[in-house]
């Protein structure tokens, strides 16, 4: 805190001076403030991250008690690294200074400027003009604002030492977004499981390898989405714009097994494809996406291959009301369009070890429907030996009842599935749709002569 001294004052005043130096917390002497040059990042590249950066960029505020800016001393800009001038800096000052540029500027990461004309002093401030600048590549990539890149500065070279900052003043200056924002609306697809789709087709009449996943249109980033204050800017250092020839592309993280082509449509039934994308297991990518229109995004299935469950929206096997279970819930991420898995209205009942039967010992699969309605039961299967999952369908089960399963009976229904003995071993999952908030599953190696059996079962009301 600066010392306060008195020379000559009299006892009333010394008292107002306590009094004002009292009335609140005290005021930094040097303050920086900036206004973060927030671009986006797609256009970053197109202009080769050669960026213009609007006037105001940063303000260097001398405050009461904040010291001057002496003739003939130094005042230095840095920007981040990699990044240089590509037009001449310059600033501006709220008295009567003029700042000459002595050393750097263009193709330079900073500039020296030496005060000229009068001094910078206390209840003045000296702001940034318009400048460019070039090599921003690394804004290629969104940068929130949160992390935006520093601008430094600081003053030197003052006869009086305390009038030169100790260390220079680094604020956050730079960053990037992606350009875009969505609407998105998610369809509703339930997965088909009973036979002879057994999971492999969406449900409709008939089953079909292809549907759509949702809706969106894409728009023009203005502001940022984490302060929704900082405005996106486009490389000409104007308010972030695009054209209707712009195009942007979505991905989607997820659990994706099963499908072959995600793409996009112009029409909800997609029979209008405009571009075809990537479906990595983790996520798709729908590429080419027109910017300021409604399309439709759609995936197609192999056909074969089991499609994933929504682990994000079945991440337990609980009851869940009626009306929820019908629904999928998909969520929306701004940067990246983030949807969870594909809804399949069933839940499954983890991993049951299953084992062949050997020397008088049986391996047995019990299910139990606790529930008011019939399930129908279906099982992936995956040999400890490797190779794809394999799949088949147990048939249905009744409310209030339970049976087992013997292991010859889920080979038969599981085709490929082949246990010879106990030292021939499989996991079992047990994917269960329609009303499974009760269904229980054990899997069990029976001593000679045992049985296991159901009885005395009773199923719940639904709420």
């Amino acid at each position: 805190m600066p010392k306060l001294y008195l020379g000559g004052a009299s006892i009333l005043a010394l008292g107002a001076a306590i009094v004002t130096a009292h009335a609140g917390p005290p005021t930094a002497p040097r303050v920086v403030t900036v206004n973060v040059a927030d671009y986006n990042a797609a256009q970053v590249t197109t202009a080769g991250a050669i960026l213009t950066v609007p006037a105001g960029l940063a303000s260097y505020n001398l405050n009461a008690g904040g010291g001057t800016l002496e003739l003939n001393s130094r005042f230095t800009v840095t920007l981040p690294p990699n990044f240089s001038f590509s037009s001449q800096p310059s600033l501006s000052d709220t008295g009567t200074t003029s700042f000459m540029l002595i050393t750097g500027g263009v193709g330079s990461q900073s500039a020296t400027f030496q005060i000229e004309t009068a001094p910078l002093v206390p209840g003045q401030q000296a702001t940034l003009n318009s400048f460019a600048i070039s090599g921003a590549t690394v804004l290629e990539a969104p940068i929130p604002v949160v992390n935006a890149l520093p601008l430094t500065l600081q003053a030197t070279n003052n006869a009086e030492i305390t009038n030169n900052d100790a260390s220079p003043f680094s604020k956050g200056a730079f960053a990037s977004e992606p350009g875009v924002t969505a609407i998105f609306v998610g369809a509703i697809q339930f997965i088909d499981l009973s036979s002879p789709t057994l999971g492999t087709l969406f449900l409709s009449s008939p089953d079909t390898p292809t549907a759509v996943i949702g809706a969106t249109a894409i728009q023009a980033e203005t502001v940022d989405a984490a302060t929704s204050s900082v405005p996106v800017l486009s490389p000409d250092g104007g308010l972030n714009s695009l054209s209707t020839s712009d195009t942007a592309t979505l991905t989607i993280g997820g659990i994706f097994n099963g499908i072959k082509t995600p793409f996009v449509s112009t029409t909800s039934d997609c029979q209008s494809p405009i571009s075809t994308g990537t479906v990595p297991v983790s996520q798709a990518s729908f590429p080419d996406i027109p910017i300021n229109r409604e399309e439709f995004l759609c995936f197609t299935a192999t056909g074969t291959s089991l499609l994933s469950e929504n682990v994000q929206r079945l991440p337990k096997c609980r009851r869940y009301t009626g009306h929820e279970h019908r629904f999928s819930r998909y969520q929306w991420d701004r940067r990246i369009s983030r949807l969870h898995p594909l809804h399949r209205r069933r839940c499954d009942r983890g991993h049951q070890l299953l084992t062949g039967d050997d020397s008088g010992y049986s391996s047995l699969l019990r299910v139990n429907n606790a529930g008011a309605g019939t399930v129908d039961l279906f099982a992936l299967v995956q040999p400890d030996t490797g190779g794809a999952p394999l799949t088949g369908s147990l048939g249905s089960l009744g409310a209030g009842t339970g049976t087992v399963f013997t292991e010859p009976q889920i080979a038969a229904a599981v085709t490929g599935l082949d246990l010879a003995n106990s030292g021939q071993r499989a996991t079992i999952q047990l994917i269960i749709s329609g009303d499974f908030g009760n269904v229980a599953a054990s899997s069990f190696l029976v001593n000679p002569g045992g049985v296991v059996t159901n009885v005395g079962l009773e199923h719940n009301t639904p709420p």
